[in-house]
């Protein structure tokens, strides 16, 4: 079975009208996701990881956003959606962005908070998926380890699940 590639797109704000058109097609269509990362200037891209990296910390200077809608369950009811931050900044990464002024928004239900596996939160299905995607732009910027261009790049695998 060959999978299809990802569809890549360049965005900057969180209401560009590409990227809210795959939100909405990812999530009609009850399958796939969507990996954001900031775009980096080369001269300010962190070093790769040496090859034990994996021994230590996390290896996410530049982090990276992944969000999956919102599935219905087997049994009709419908699963949340989840979003998730893969990132460098350490050990609680919700109390750093809450004392920064950007708590995780009232509804959210965090299912994981971990320095290597990122931080992970189930959104209710009835969110405001722009709203979402905000918010998750400001966590990953306030998290990324080197200076980013203000601008994005998204990996879209709709129907890949």
């Amino acid at each position: 079975m060959t999978r299809a590639r990802p569809v890549e797109l360049e965005f900057g704000t969180a209401d560009d009208p590409e990227l809210v058109g795959f939100l909405a097609t990812v999530k009609a269509g009850g399958t796939g996701w969507i990996n954001i990362e900031p775009i980096i200037e080369e001269e300010n891209e962190p070093p790769q990881p040496g090859p034990f990296a994996f021994l230590g910390g996390s290896t996410h200077k530049v982090p990276n956003i992944t969000w999956m809608p919102a599935k219905p369950a087997s049994d009709g009811t419908g699963r949340p959606t989840t979003v998730g931050i893969q990132h460098a900044a350490g050990p609680r990464l919700a109390w750093k962005l809450r004392d920064l002024g950007l708590p995780v928004p009232e509804g959210w239900r965090i299912t994981q908070d971990h320095p290597r596996r990122g931080l992970v939160a189930q959104v209710p299905a009835d969110a405001d998926d722009r709203s979402v995607m905000g918010w998750l732009l400001q966590a990953a910027t306030a998290a990324c380890a080197v200076p980013t261009t203000g601008r994005w790049r998204a990996s879209v695998f709709a129907g890949l699940a």
